[in-house]
């Protein structure tokens, strides 16, 4: 009879202490139209519904996306909407609730604590200092497999510390020693220490039970002196932990980060144009200004945006070239990833000093680039004549012709255009007409402003239309022929959005 009485008040102090786990405050409230208001928590947090009634109990329309406790706290399992109906007596009443994602955590909690029941607990006295405490633990939720739980208890242990002894200087008559006196009860200290114990139970499918589990209790065996810590529930790829000093849950990632970071962006292939054009260009003089990891970005699923490193060793900064940089990213648990990326590198020469002297007089440095895109579009479109020219060699030797003769086919526009465009530090490439038919080749810049690439055509036209950034839609739109057709595959996505 008593070990049952105190197997009750164990089972009743778990259930007040499971209780006391899904009280957190609410997330948020979204006020929506009618009567009733939309609350929203994100995957792995809680929500308090309030007004909460004596006798009332509650149940969630869908368990796999919110979990609700007996005391009426929602738990956000996966994204989603459900509604919560609170039942007293015959009243009922709903509440709408949103589950949003959880900004870097896992996307789904399949069981939370509300779903989990210590059930057939047992305390049995194996001397006046210890016991030991059994549970089972069961899975009450229609989904998702328990893959670790933890109860962490603190107890209390009770240490016997004998207070010395003076010799009373007897011998025994059999090994002619002195005897040692056993001291009266009286005498003797105790010392009560704490220790830590663990519950734990791994795989518990839905609907199941866990075997008989156990730990040592408290020296006296009253429940109350087994202190409960903390809770660990592993659950597919989360973890959620309750910490019972601040009555607090915790929702994290539940497994081991071996995953490295992704480098997206202009690397490797993408990196260069498929006419061996790579889309970043530095001058040696500009080197200090450039960023070489502009158009790369490295982004951890757990992490989010990491940083990268650029490592530039490989150029040499005295002989124009196309080099590779490459990347190393790494995220939080150490996961390393890494790419690479072409680069034109460009000594300045003849080219760049007359370029210079037109940009001090047609732009100034603190304008945006787009600013300064639409003027070199109308300085190259003003001062050049079209003049057919065959001879289509090394973009910047094209532009210095260009420069001094303000003369030339489109080759040639697009070339001086380039070289104003690069010395401005505004990033762009070369695109071509393909197909084309025989004798009916076109070069035009595709150039990156506005965080977006567009398309930037200075040789005139007879309709006079300025292709000053422009989209695909608004080319395909000037001209649904091979005007324009180029090798789309070939280049960066570019942008939609018209400026």
């Amino acid at each position: 009879m008593k070990r049952l009485a105190i197997a009750k008040i164990m089972v009743l102090v778990i259930s007040l202490t499971m209780n006391g786990i899904m009280s957190p405050g609410a997330e948020s409230t979204v006020r929506a139209k009618g009567k009733s208001a939309v609350k929203k928590v994100k995957v792995g947090k809680q929500l308090s519904l309030g007004n909460r009634k004596k006798g009332a109990s509650y149940k969630s329309s869908d368990s796999r996306i919110a979990s609700v406790s007996r005391e009426g706290v929602v738990t956000g399992k996966r994204t989603g909407t459900v509604k919560i109906t609170q039942k007293v007596n015959k009243k009922k009443k709903s509440y709408t609730v949103r589950v949003v994602k959880n900004l870097r955590k896992p996307s789904s909690l399949p069981v939370t604590f509300d779903e989990v029941a210590l059930q057939e607990e047992q305390i049995q006295r194996q001397s006046p200092e210890k016991v030991i405490y059994s549970a089972k633990i069961r899975n009450t939720s229609s989904k998702g497999t328990i893959r670790k739980i933890s109860y962490y208890f603190e107890i209390q242990v009770k240490t016997q510390v004998s207070a010395p002894v003076p010799d009373n200087g007897k011998e025994d008559s059999a090994t002619g020693g002195a005897v040692d006196p056993v001291p009266p009860e009286d005498e003797i200290k105790w010392e009560i220490t704490k220790k830590d114990v663990t519950l734990t139970a791994k795989k518990i499918a839905p609907g199941k039970t866990s075997g008989r589990l156990q730990c040592e209790g408290d020296y006296t065996g009253i429940v109350t002196n087994m202190k409960l810590k903390e809770i660990d529930l592993y659950t597919g790829k989360a973890r959620f932990r309750y910490r019972a000093a601040e009555g607090t849950c915790h929702f994290s990632w539940g497994t081991k980060d071996k995953k490295a970071p992704v480098i997206t962006g202009l690397v490797k292939k993408k990196s260069d144009t498929g006419y061996k054009d790579p889309y970043q260009c530095v001058y040696t003089d500009k080197k200090k200004d450039w960023n070489p990891a502009r158009f790369v970005s490295a982004v951890d699923d757990r992490d989010g945006r990491v940083g990268i490193e650029a490592d530039t060793s490989r150029i040499n900064w005295k002989k124009s070239g196309i080099y590779k940089v490459y990347f190393k990213a790494k995220d939080k648990a150490g996961n390393e990833a890494k790419s690479w990326a072409k680069v034109r590198v460009i000594v300045p020469g003849t080219a760049e000093s007359m370029a210079d002297q037109v940009l001090r007089r047609i732009i100034k440095k603190n304008w945006p680039d787009k600013k300064k895109a639409k003027a070199i579009y109308r300085y190259v479109r003003g001062r050049c004549g079209y003049v057919q020219n065959a001879a289509h060699r090394d973009w910047r030797v094209t532009a210095l012709h260009g420069l001094r003769y303000q003369s030339g086919d489109c080759y040639t526009y697009y070339s001086v255009s380039r070289l104003l465009l690069t010395r401005a530090g505004i990033s762009n490439v070369m695109i071509k007409r393909y197909p084309a038919p025989r004798g009916m080749r076109h070069y035009w810049n595709l150039v990156y402003v506005n965080g977006g690439w567009y398309h930037f055509d200075t040789t005139p036209r007879q309709r006079r239309a300025v292709f000053c950034l422009w989209t695909d839609a608004q080319l395909s739109a000037y001209s649904r022929g091979y005007t324009f057709s180029f090798k789309r595959s070939a280049f960066v996505a570019r942008a939609t959005k018209r400026l």
